[in-house]
């Protein structure tokens, strides 16, 4: 059997077969051809050293690079658009007109800003899946693309797992949550949701025959690694998730060496993960103390033992065993009539245990517990305690915002980026956040119908395509993609990593790739010369809003850094900078307002503060910023005091404002303003705050 060349079941002639109508490729198209399928997982390494590519320049700058490899392949290829096939058309169709209801809710919310930034994530992911769409998806492509995305969360991964088990060897930094692993993406969910990505199509690079010996035993000895990020993370939902595509993979992938990968990583697997939930001390506020560090150096020390043995095992059964299963390849395993008295056989005993271990009354108790809202115990002490228990720790009082919005706009919901507006209005209790924790409820309240249909096309139509392909000599790959699409389209539901493009991203690389025409149709339409010109040109002028997001944001995080650090003059000039690269966000006005207080200038600092206004109208945060411009200004602040107020009635410096700045004193107001200057930067509740 030669390295490589194996595939599940039928021909390799028929995997590795070019189409009819292609010549032969030149070496340096095959290599560019590989680079690019490697480029999401490059992505995903620089979004997940970059906060997990959450604040918009890091979006941008992958957009930038992603438009300028389009042009390239438009202006160079022989068949740029040979992967367009009518799947693909419809799924970048929708994705584009969803795109497109992105800026224009910036019409309804009267928040060009908001929705500016929201849609810089949508074109990095559009532009992803028109990259990927252009390319046809061969199997050879498609190993790279996924070995590609093995290689960047594995990187990701065990660089988290080494900052939890050697603390000492590499330094996080101080604002970096110490007890749920979060670093280097710096959300534990999302970290986790990569590990369960990386987990699931880890396992099938381990368990396929068709893949090299190589990529088998490397992918063995990560599978322990990703395993134990994974629990470090205590994401429930990513353990679930990633266990149900497991599951998937396995159902409908059914790879001829999954017998022999299992047997190679489970057990290396299961012997790390009991070490790490062993280590108590990991588990803690203050997994750094010199006994945690002593501990974290022994679970160090089993890791790198596991990851050996499960590459030892892997090649000893990648030289005795694969052979033989790949021999068998084209052979039932059983006869029909056998496999339908197992099926039965398996179907009675599941039936018998249910009820033997009363699981319906258990899994109405956790419906219970589940729709509470409560939170998990273990939140302050011993995080083990959270893995068993089913509470959604608040994300209900968050899916019932976004449906009360929904009701009452459907057709256009209230614009996007504007949950945020909507959760400080209605939320029951002080609790600060952002997104709506669940893609579909969130885009149902921000886009209403159009929206979440235009995305469920997007996400639909791209599963049950790779769900449609996953037979025959494709059947192990494919599986593998519907496996990790399905552990990415659940967790999507119930958290927030439609902002995390270090997760997200990989979802549309797959979909553009594997939806294309199969092998036998021809090469597509073959552009003139004077065609991709036009087209490299277009393509040019999609940087521009990138370059400007990124230059906006950059000298917005320079402001906002001088600002906390009392140095006015680099920050209104960062500020300016900002406006000038991108003038339609409130924050760098609200910027040079502060500075201009501090500066003896609250009359400008109104001025300033009133732009910000203008920008975001919805936010509770303009009209706060207004109140202490005025108040400082000796200007009756009441009105807007009382306004933020009314639009966050559980912010703390709301409530503060508008009791301080009840009096009708315009000496008050100016000694007072100072006091709630000073509050409000130092309370780090306000969307100026340094990254």
């Amino acid at each position: 059997m030669a390295d490589g060349i194996a595939i599940e079941a039928g021909s390799p002639a028929s995997e590795a077969a070019p189409a009819k109508n292609d010549g032969p490729a030149p070496r340096a198209e095959r290599f560019a051809l590989i680079a690019l399928m490697l480029l999401p997982g490059a992505l995903i390494v620089f979004t997940g050293f970059n906060a997990g590519g959450y604040f918009p320049a890091t979006p941008a700058i992958g957009a930038l690079v992603l438009a300028q490899i389009l042009i390239v392949r438009i202006l160079q290829a022989r068949h740029p658009f040979e992967g367009l096939g009518a799947l693909t058309l419809v799924v970048i169709a929708a994705f584009a007109l969803y795109g497109a209801l992105t800026l224009a809710s910036a019409l309804w919310s009267h928040s060009t800003s908001r929705a500016l930034i929201s849609f810089d994530r949508v074109w990095l992911y559009l532009l992803i899946l028109v990259l990927f769409g252009t390319v046809r998806p061969s199997m050879q492509n498609l190993r790279w693309l996924v070995r590609g995305l093995v290689l960047g969360a594995s990187i990701v991964c065990v660089a988290g797992l080494i900052t939890r088990v050697m603390p000492d060897v590499w330094h996080t930094a101080p604002n970096v949550a110490n007890q749920r692993l979060s670093y280097p993406v710096t959300y534990w969910n999302a970290l986790g949701l990569l590990a369960a990505l990386g987990t699931v199509l880890g396992f099938h690079l381990a368990c396929t025959l068709a893949e090299r010996r190589l990529v088998r035993i490397l992918a063995a000895a990560v599978l322990p690694l990703l395993a134990a990020t994974l629990f470090f993370t205590f994401s429930r939902g990513a353990i679930a998730a990633g266990a149900v595509g497991l599951v998937v993979y396995v159902v409908v992938a059914r790879p001829r060496g999954l017998l022999s990968g299992v047997l190679a990583t489970v057990p290396a697997t299961a012997a790390l993960v009991v070490v790490a939930y062993r280590a108590n001390l990991l588990d803690t506020v203050d997994p750094t103390t010199p006994a945690a560090v002593s501990q974290g150096h022994r679970v160090a020390l089993a890791a790198v033992i596991c990851a050996a043995v499960a590459a030892g095992l892997r090649l000893l059964f990648a030289a005795r065993l694969d052979p033989r299963l790949h021999s068998s390849a084209g052979a039932p395993w059983m006869s029909r009539r056998a496999r339908t008295a197992a099926i039965g056989g398996a179907v009675a005993a599941a039936v018998v245990l249910i009820l033997a271990l009363n699981v319906p009354r258990s899994v109405e108790h956790s419906w219970e517990r589940f729709m509470s809202g409560a939170a998990p115990p273990g939140a302050h002490s011993d995080l083990r305690q959270r893995l068993t228990d089913p509470s959604n720790n608040g994300r209900t009082d968050l899916w019932r915002v976004a449906l009360h919005e929904f009701e009452g706009v459907p057709l256009h919901g209230a614009g996007a980026g504007m949950y945020q507006v909507l959760w400080d209005q209605k939320r029951p209790s002080f609790a600060y956040t952002v997104n709506a924790h669940s893609l579909y409820l969130q885009t149902m309240a921000e886009l209403g119908v159009p929206g979440l249909a235009l995305l469920l096309i997007v996400v639909g139509v791209a599963l049950v395509a790779l769900g449609a392909r996953a037979r025959g000599p494709r059947r192990s790959l494919y599986g593998a993609l519907l496996a990790a699409g399905v552990v990415w389209a659940l967790h999507a539901g119930v958290d927030w990593d439609w902002e995390m493009p270090v997760v997200t991203l990989g979802f549309f690389a797959v979909a553009g790739l594997a939806l294309g025409p199969r092998k036998g149709s021809g090469p597509g339409w073959a552009p003139s010369h004077n065609h991709r010109l036009v087209l490299g040109l277009l393509c040019l002028a999609t940087v521009v809003l990138p370059v400007l997001v990124i230059g906006s944001q950059r000298r917005l995080g320079d402001a906002e850094h001088a600002l906390y650090a009392s140095n006015c003059a680099v920050a209104s000039s960062a500020a300016l900078s900002s406006i000038g690269w991108l003038d339609v966000r409130p924050e760098p006005y609200e910027i040079l307002g502060f500075c201009d207080i501090q500066r003896g200038l609250p009359r400008r600092g109104v001025l300033a503060m009133r732009q910000a206004v203008r920008f975001d109208p919805s936010s509770w945060e303009t009209y706060y910023a207004l109140a202490i411009a005025q108040a400082s200004a000796g200007i009756d602040p009441r009105s807007n005091a009382q306004r933020a107020l009314r639009m966050n009635p559980s912010e703390p410096l709301t409530r503060q404002a508008a009791k301080a700045l009840k009096t009708s004193s315009p000496t008050e107001w100016v000694s007072r303003a100072a006091t709630l200057r000073t509050a409000a930067l130092a309370s780090y509740d306000l969307s100026i705050e340094p990254s």
